[in-house]
């Protein structure tokens, strides 16, 4: 796993500059952020569910997800993909455009348009490997921008009233999930009985809320982690847990390796990230 894989699953909903990878399997716990992303599956497929609609995108194919979109994917199988972030604010010329509109469509399956898009997401994957301070990236992206708003209409973004609700709730979660949290108590919070609360949680975002506020705390313990500055326990007491045995399962469910691994993980692709550095020869 590379590092900006760990850095893009920690630190997603803070980006100010576009970023774009190569993603083996893809999968991501349910999230939004106010960029646009973009999905090209090389092949096999990922499973994508955008505020509670679900897509099974194919290989060959596009997913757009908007700004303020709450998505998951899953890989059932295998999938490559590259994966792209834009916030707006990276591209001016454009943010006007698409601020407060969304793309009337978010699976694209338009063979010649889905073409020149992954040609060019393709570039970014690579230049951000090898030049990530390469002024072309930009330039690429300019273009993808452009094949998109002039071939998919736009439309404007009206929000369903579950819609703004979930977006409210994970902003919520997203600030206090390190305090004592419970489904009544959050229901409470907003209003609306467990029973339903819970309805209208799951069908948009796909899983618990127990489930969703064990992964932010999970991120959270991985950051701390990474940084070197707190041990295991206490990085999970301070993200909130109050069971280790809790803390172990739900970062294993998160991250697919335990806490350590992750840090070793981490620390050799950092490794092999700056070895091959030097070994680059400039032209």
């Amino acid at each position: 796993m590379s590092t900006q894989l760990y850095d893009y699953e920690i630190f997603r909903d803070s980006q100010a500059v576009a970023s774009t990878w190569y993603s083996p399997n893809n999968t991501c716990v349910p999230h939004f952020h106010s960029a646009l992303e973009l999905i090209y599956v090389h092949s096999g497929v990922m499973e994508a569910t955008l505020n509670g609609k679900f897509y099974s995108v194919q290989g060959a194919e596009l997913l757009l997800v908007p700004s303020y979109t709450v998505h998951r994917y899953i890989t059932p199988i295998k999938s490559d993909t590259i994966v792209m972030i834009i916030p707006l604010s990276y591209i001016p010329a454009f943010q006007k455009k698409l601020g407060g509109k969304i793309f009337s469509l978010s699976h694209i399956c338009d063979d010649p348009l889905i073409m020149e898009v992954a040609r060019c997401m393709q570039c970014c994957a690579d230049l951000q490997l090898n030049k990530p301070d390469s002024m072309a990236i930009r330039g690429y992206i300019h273009v993808i921008l452009a094949l998109l708003t002039e071939n998919i209409p736009m439309e404007d973004m009206f929000l369903r009233d579950d819609d703004a609700l979930v977006r409210n709730v994970l902003s919520y979660l997203h600030s206090n999930h390190k305090q004592a949290l419970s489904l009544n108590s959050i229901a409470e919070e907003f209003g609306y009985s467990a029973s339903r609360f819970s309805h209208i949680f799951n069908k948009h975002v796909g899983c618990s809320i127990s489930e969703y506020v064990n992964t932010l705390r999970c991120k959270q313990v991985a950051g701390t982690l990474l940084d070197g500055e707190e041990s295991i326990t206490q990085a999970a007491m301070s993200a909130g847990f109050n069971s280790m045995r809790t803390f172990y399962r739900a970062f294993m469910q998160v991250f697919g390796v335990s806490p350590s691994k992750y840090v070793d993980a981490f620390k050799e692709s950092n490794v092999a990230r700056h070895t091959a550095s030097r070994l680059v020869t400039p032209e």
